[in-house]
């Protein structure tokens, strides 16, 4: 992600991603692709045996369809040159989520309940992870709160360098509690709101792009 300049071209990357990883299609044709993409709203154009699709502010990446990766294409941050033109066949065996449970910008209600967040304060001891180890660290911190019976919901912000976090369900209230692997509970309302929230840590896949680099 870090070839991508601007925050908007970021957020265009991880929603192209969101599209192609969310559908399978074996026999897709690159001119199936274009025209897929087009309409759903994609400046999509073949370029020999890739697609280039523009973003924001000049930025572009490559698709080519049917790759080894699960979706509909594998993306690439430089242009590719010398690949195949004939679709491969994705791999077999892997049972893709539909991504019906990922959210897009919603804003969790955030909870009031003192003894809910010294009982999660209690519970779980942070630092679980180091600063810059979000992923990991929210993947142990789900996996520490559903052991102690609550529900919890992943965040994620592709823009702030992929960070992310997880929210932890109030269930007398139906209200949510914020926490960072690194910092501990968090009360500031950016917290509360997130470019993706999904119910599984796994989810991450079908949001954040796996790039192929030329």
């Amino acid at each position: 992600m870090l070839s991508l300049n601007s925050a908007s071209a970021i957020g265009e990357a991880n929603d192209l991603w969101f599209l192609l990883s969310t559908h399978e299609d074996a026999k897709l044709t690159l001119e199936d692709l274009a025209e897929f993409l087009t309409e759903n709203g994609y400046n999509a154009k073949p370029n020999g045996s890739y697609l280039t699709v523009a973003l924001s502010q000049n930025e572009e990446v490559y698709l080519t369809p049917n790759g080894l990766i699960p979706g509909l294409a594998d993306m690439w941050q430089t242009s590719p040159e010398n690949i195949p033109t004939e679709p491969v066949l994705v791999t077999c065996g892997y049972k893709k989520r539909c991504g019906d449970d990922i959210k897009k910008n919603i804003t969790y209600r955030k909870t009031s309940n003192e003894k809910f967040v010294e009982d999660i304060s209690k519970s779980v001891g942070f630092p679980i992870a180091e600063n810059g180890w979000c992923g990991e660290g929210s993947r142990k911190a789900g996996q520490i709160c559903r052991d102690l019976g609550y529900n919890v919901t992943y965040m994620f912000d592709p823009t702030e360098r992929g960070h992310q976090w997880v929210l932890v369900e109030d269930g007398s209230t139906n209200t949510w509690l914020a926490v960072d692997s690194c910092y501990g509970i968090m009360d500031d309302s950016d917290y509360y709101t997130a470019y993706y929230s999904f119910p599984e840590i796994d989810d991450l896949d079908l949001v954040n792009p796996h790039w192929k680099i030329e």
